[in-house]
């Protein structure tokens, strides 16, 4: 039966060549494909491993619930190993793939942006689901689209909680020379400077760096009453456990979320994660629909909690779905064309795109607060959303 099939398929592919008459439908492509780059090896892999459950067990339910006309859809994974330099290589095979219509996903700004500016040369709609680096969106590109708060609004909830609550005189900024990096710290000393906030130490380091003693030292002996890092897991694990190891004692330590926010940091760092604080871009108390279900439906099928990377990637495929559906053909150019006026709710909230402050096709959403507690992360800015109350100031640790 399968060689008649195919014998079949022959015969109408040379009668279509030979007499111009289209091929019927089912023989046509039957899965819609959409790349996602993003690494699933490397030192980001937790964060990339995160993604892609969240964005299987979205495709499970997009699937089984018909999928889009007619057809079901196909990710199509491809592995920048955690480096911008196999990044481009990576994507490359879903430009030249002619069945791949839109691109999602991706995790780190230094991998994603190199990644959107082809995807703008190749005419390749993009939807970016977490890379944070402004120039993502202030580029002026036709094709990328942001699902994710940009790096610069990435701690508009923890500024608020230092305006309303800590009341900070002095602080420390920490950051990793990466795209993420530059750019978070840059928006956290501009509300610092606004708000006549005494930056001691403002000070980018290697990522990847093996021993983060000598600039702690620094930090210690400037003795701010705020530490804020910005850092990736490796880095947030080691620098969170050398801060308890030479006894810094500030009232406050915040990390920028990325890898201060992922149930991986508790634990890496263990017992040194007691206290820390941490931006977040989702939790399952949000009041958006489906976040709790969503919350429960990953916990039951990967046995770990969502952090807001997988949110995002849920929302993210979401957001392909609705765009897939409205899109007037099946074509790149369609594709991006219906992304233009996206309005939809998700898990993460409501997504459009919008152009403001210098940002283009660029969604905009409030950001949230979370402190370590007893080994588990807690929601505590703002308090409409939050599971428990802020411990502020911590204790030192010779009091703990």
């Amino acid at each position: 039966m399968k060689k008649k099939i195919i014998a079949l398929s022959l015969v109408l592919c040379m009668f279509s060549f030979t007499f111009g008459i289209a091929i019927p439908d089912c023989f046509a492509q039957q899965t819609i494909k959409v790349g996602i780059p993003t690494s699933l090896t490397g030192r980001h892999s937790p964060f990339g491993q995160h993604q892609k459950r969240a964005f299987d067990l979205a495709l499970e339910e997009i699937n089984a619930a018909g999928g889009v006309k007619g057809k079901k859809i196909e990710w199509v994974y491809a592995d920048d190993q955690s480096k911008p330099e196999t990044a481009l290589t990576a994507a490359q095979k879903l430009f030249q793939d002619k069945d791949v219509i839109l691109l999602t996903g991706e995790y780190s700004s230094s991998n994603t942006y190199p990644i959107c500016a082809l995807a703008e040369k190749q005419k390749m709609p993009f939807l970016v689901s977490c890379a944070a680096a402004d120039n993502i969106t202030q580029s002026g590109w036709k094709y990328i689209f942001r699902l994710a708060q940009p790096a610069y609004e990435f701690d508009t909830g923890l500024q608020d909680f230092f305006s309303s609550v800590v009341k900070p005189k002095t602080m420390v900024i920490l950051y990793e020379n990466t795209l993420f990096g530059t750019s978070t710290a840059k928006g956290m000393k501009q509300w610092a400077d606004d708000n006549k906030v005494n930056v001691l130490i403002y000070e980018a380091y290697e990522a990847g760096l093996v021993d983060f003693k000598p600039l702690l030292f620094k930090v210690k002996a400037a003795n701010p009453e705020v530490v804020y890092a910005i850092s990736y897991l490796m880095d947030a694990t080691l620098i969170a456990r050398q801060m308890k190891e030479i006894d810094i004692n500030p009232k406050m330590f915040a990390g920028s979320a990325a890898g201060y926010s992922i149930p991986e940091f508790l634990s890496g760092a263990g017992d040194s994660a007691e206290y820390v604080y941490a931006s977040t871009m989702w939790e399952r108390t949000v009041p958006y629909p489906g976040a709790k279900e969503f919350d429960e439906k990953y916990r039951n099928k990967y046995n770990v909690s969502p952090p807001y990377h997988a949110a995002q990637a849920y929302a993210a495929a979401y957001v392909c779905l609705d765009v897939l559906k409205r899109a007037t053909a099946l074509t790149r150019e369609a594709v991006r064309e219906a992304l233009v006026t996206t309005n939809v709710m998700t898990i993460y909230g409501p997504i459009t795109f919008k152009s403001y402050g210098g940002y283009t096709q660029q969604t905009q959403l409030p950001t949230l607060v979370l402190q370590v507690q007893k080994k588990k992360f807690e929601v505590v800015w703002p308090t409409s959303a939050a599971t428990g109350k802020y411990l502020f100031p911590v204790p030192k640790w010779s009091e703990r």
